[in-house]
Order: C-alpha cells, then structure tokens, then sequence
C-alpha cells in the first residue's frame, strides 16, 4: 500500500498525490470506466459529462478541494475532468453504488471511538493510498493536518484529523442527484477540514450531499449521522452513548426518493454490530480495551461471507478492504488493510504529529 505525506498548498498535496500515485490513478480510472459501463450503462466520456455541472458549486463553496483535484491530474498526467468525474462516482452512478460498510461511534465517560469496515469491489484494494496531509496556511485559514486512506485520484474515504474529528462513511443505495450540492467524496474531505464534530454537522448539512449517502462524523464529545437523499437529510444522535449505520436508510425520507435498495444483509449488519456493542460495554468493565473491543467487532463473521467482515462472493461482489478504528481521546487511528482478522498491513496514524 502506497503511504504519502503530502504537504503545501492544496494544489501541491493533489500533485503530490498524482504523481506518487500516477500508475494507481490510471488504474482507478480504468476501473470505474468498466463500472459505469456495466451498471449504468454509460461510457466515460458520458461520465465525465455527467460530472461537469458540479464544478461552479465546488468553485464557490470548495475552491481549495478544486485546486487540489487539479493538482491531482496534473501530477497523474490526466484531465481534470477525469479526476472531478472519479471524485463524483457516487452522483454519476445515480446512487447505484453498493459500497458496503459498516460505521459506529461509541463513547463512554472514558473513551469515545470512531470506526468502520470499508467494503468495496476486490480490485480497489491495490489502488487504496494513505495520506498524510500537512496543508501550508491559507490566506488566514490554517485548517487542520490530516490522516485518511481513499482510492488513488479520490480526495478521501474515512480519515482524522489533528482536531480529533473523524469521518466514517456509508453508501446508500438510492436513485437520485443534486448538483446544487458536494459530491460524497468532496463532502468527506471538506468535513475532515473542520476543527469540531459540530462545525463538521453543521458544514456538510449546510453544503449538502449529491447522492444518497451516510455520513458519520465523531469526535471527543461524541458522534453524529446524517443520512442524506439527493433531496433531503436527517440528522441522528446517540442512544446510550452509540450510533452505528450500515447500507440502508433507518429514517424516512422525502417520497421522491425512488428506487431504494436494501439489501438483506444490510439490515443483518445493522442488527449484529448493535448486539456487539452492547456486548462490548460488559466487556469494558470486565478490563479489556476499548479499542480491541471494537478491533474484534470488525472481525466478526457471522453471516460469513456477507456479515461485517465480508468477503467477496457469487452472492455479493464487495469485500471489506480496510478496517479504521478511530480514538479520539489520543487522536490516533489503528489502521489495518485487508480483512481484519487476516490483515496485509496494520499502521498507527497520528494526524496531531504531523
């Protein structure tokens, strides 16, 4: 797995990022190419198209993000309509995406944790990067130094940043689009720029999402989900000091939001990680460690190959490619590629150290 500290202007990160990772970039896109292809019809050319009305939304509202995306196809030898078209996969597939994944934050009077399983299609898990990001101050604005792993040419998946504010995501099967609004990879990255779970909440609610997604931001005062349609979203707290969401909406939604998708173990995984962490609060008082608590939750097999640590399969294609377990107290994250009960690397990322 490509490692990357990156530092400097934002369009000197997104170089940085291209051109370190310019073979993996290419491979992402070629990926994605046969995607759209083969689930929505469309090549990427149209793609690419599709993407193109966000861009004077993102100039307004994100206009570092959009320098970054451009430093990240100069430096990967592509166009940036390339790069906007990948960091907008989500809206272009109109909601069709099945990233599996399975989010939760838990906090007690002596820890607070954000995690997730990542589950994706087998052939992302060699273009997967982590990213170190130093940026230089910005006219006034110093924002925070980050950590976070994505898809090579994405601006970012689940990361923490030196504040202590982590972002763990969910994909929502849902058809629909709004371009008066983030991509879902925009958003992650621009949530990851605030210095509070609050401000994050507030930003990313005030933005808006594209596509159906969910969103988990924490920190060291708990955790917050906001699940969004392309035309609205709802805003959900802690019970009992947790929150956990998988691949379903859990709250009603605007009835224009038409072809909803539910998968079967979508619902399971919901069920099951909601039993472990309750589970896990005897096993906290009986002394084992909060993070290995939740370390083994993302193992968990049950329902095997599709439970929470998925496995590719004739049933479902995705797999669980990373495994981010989060605290907030410390500001580090334990890290491990691959399934997590067999991993391929494990890292400890400390964003505040940068």
């Amino acid at each position: 797995m490509i490692e990357l500290h990156c530092s400097g202007t934002h369009y000197e990160i997104g170089y940085k990022h291209g051109s370190e990772t310019k073979e993996l970039v290419h491979g992402s896109l070629e990926f994605y190419t046969e995607f759209f292809i083969k689930y929505s019809k469309m090549s990427w050319a149209k793609a690419e198209k599709a993407a193109a009305p966000f861009l004077p939304y993102l100039e307004e509202h994100v206009p570092h993000l959009v320098e970054e995306m451009r430093g990240i196809a100069d430096g990967a030898g592509v166009t940036f309509d390339a790069i906007l078209a990948l960091n907008a996969r989500s809206e272009i597939a109109m909601g069709m995406m099945d990233d599996g994944c399975t989010s939760l934050s838990w906090k007690s009077g002596d820890f607070a944790i954000g995690a997730q399983n990542w589950d994706w299609e087998e052939p992302q898990n060699a273009r997967l990067v982590l990213m170190h990001i130093k940026p230089a101050k910005d006219g006034l604005i110093q924002r925070p130094s980050i950590c976070l792993a994505t898809e090579a040419g994405i601006l970012s998946k689940s990361g923490l940043n030196s504040a202590g504010v982590a972002v763990l995501v969910n994909a929502i099967m849902a058809r629909g689009v709004n371009y008066k609004a983030l991509p879902f990879h925009v958003a992650i990255r621009a949530a990851l720029d605030c210095e509070t779970r609050l401000k994050a909440v507030a930003r990313i609610r005030s933005l808006g999402l594209g596509t159906s997604a969910h969103l988990m931001f924490a920190d060291k005062t708990g955790g917050t989900s906001l699940e969004f349609s392309h035309m609205d979203v709802v805003q959900m707290e802690m019970v009992g000091g947790k929150i956990v969401h998988t691949n379903h909406f859990l709250q009603e939604h605007d009835e224009s939001v038409i072809d909803r998708v539910i998968f079967p173990d979508s619902i399971s995984r919901q069920e099951r990680i909601t039993q472990l962490l309750d589970e896990g609060s005897d096993r906290v008082k009986a002394g084992q460690s909060p993070m290995s608590c939740v370390e083994e939750m993302l193992e968990d097999e049950q329902n095997f190959p599709t439970g929470i640590n998925r496995k590719s399969s004739p049933i479902r294609m995705s797999e669980t490619l990373y495994s981010f377990v989060a605290d907030l107290n410390t500001k580090t994250v334990s890290f491990r590629l691959g399934r997590p009960n067999e991993p391929e690397g494990a890292w400890i990322l400390k964003p505040a150290e940068l």
